[in-house]
């Protein structure tokens, strides 16, 4: 085929998404602004994914997986756009689907969804005609919510907590929420600088103890860390680090979401898979964790 001609294809492709892409972020607005800044889902089989990075592909192979297991809502913990080739059409499908389902489908923000990082990134690049269509985008990221608790037990962020005094996930709020968007978990009690820099901490085992007895909550699932394996346990199974996209080609690499389902939840895995269509596989093999009812015991001490 003609090179001039499939650019002017690509050309025409880009416009049509990025003309959609300024529909779906004025109509999705009313419904981000509802959202509280920690929304709390309970009794909902609900699956969760993270670090999309503009992989259209996977997304589409996640949402044909979450409808095959019929699930009831979808978490997504950010970092819809940058890294993947396809930013621009990611947040179409996200927006388009927030609209339809406004009360089961929750879009929480990611450090990606902030200028200061997208502008130096493949959305940013790819917005470069279109000013303002990204500085759109990114007033409407500010509307998304920063948190989700799942069932009264699990804390949902993008990037994990603050560790301040007494932290309190009542006081946590849309407009001062860099750390939840940016921290990371490490082995190092308290917290510690991060080799991002600046003002990105890293928060410790005792950290993370303290903010899920005060918050009385069992549970922290997280994205922001590239994974080889799509999953990492940390602190005695008290927090999960989840990634959800494949950024390389390398087929021994894995992927990986949750599923909610009462007090389990479970996680499963694919890879790239080329003699497939969607060019992806579920693995057969899961992993499953179980958070202990408490209801029962806290009868009996009453």
């Amino acid at each position: 085929m003609n090179e001039r001609f499939v650019n002017m294809t690509d050309k025409v492709e880009n416009k049509k998404e990025n003309d959609k892409l300024r529909k779906n972020l004025e109509q999705v607005t009313p419904f981000l602004r509802k959202d509280d800044a920690v929304i709390r889902l309970n009794n909902k089989k609900t699956l969760i994914a993270t670090d999309i990075h503009g992989n259209a592909g996977a997304l589409d192979f996640i949402m044909d997986y979450a409808d095959k297991r019929k699930v009831d809502a979808w978490v997504f913990l950010g970092d819809y756009v940058d890294k993947g080739p396809e930013s621009v059409r990611v947040l179409n499908t996200l927006l388009e689907l927030k609209c339809k389902h406004p009360k089961k489908v929750f879009l929480l923000r990611g450090n990606h969804e902030t200028k200061d990082v997208n502008q130096f990134y493949e959305f940013g690049a790819s917005m470069m005609a279109e000013p303002d269509i990204h500085s759109a985008a990114n007033s409407v990221f500010e509307n998304m919510p920063t948190a989700a608790i799942l069932n009264d037990s699990i804390f949902c962020v993008h990037g994990g907590i603050s560790g301040k005094k007494d932290e309190n996930v009542k006081d946590i709020n849309k407009q001062d929420s860099f750390y939840y968007l940016w921290n990371d978990p490490c082995e190092e009690s308290g917290l510690t600088p991060s080799p991002r820099g600046g003002k990105v901490r890293r928060f410790g085992p005792d950290t993370v103890k303290k903010f899920l007895k005060n918050n009385d909550l069992k549970l922290i699932i997280r994205g922001h860390s590239t994974l080889e394996n799509g999953l990492k346990f940390w602190f005695d199974h008290t927090l999960v680090s989840l990634y959800s996209s494949l950024p390389y080609a390398d087929p021994e690499l894995k992927a990986a979401v949750a599923i909610v389902d009462g007090n389990g939840t479970e996680f499963c895995f694919y890879r790239r898979d080329d003699s497939k269509k969607a060019g992806f596989a579920w693995e057969e093999m899961t992993v499953s964790l179980t958070i202990p009812d408490d209801s029962k015991k806290k009868k009996k001490e009453k």
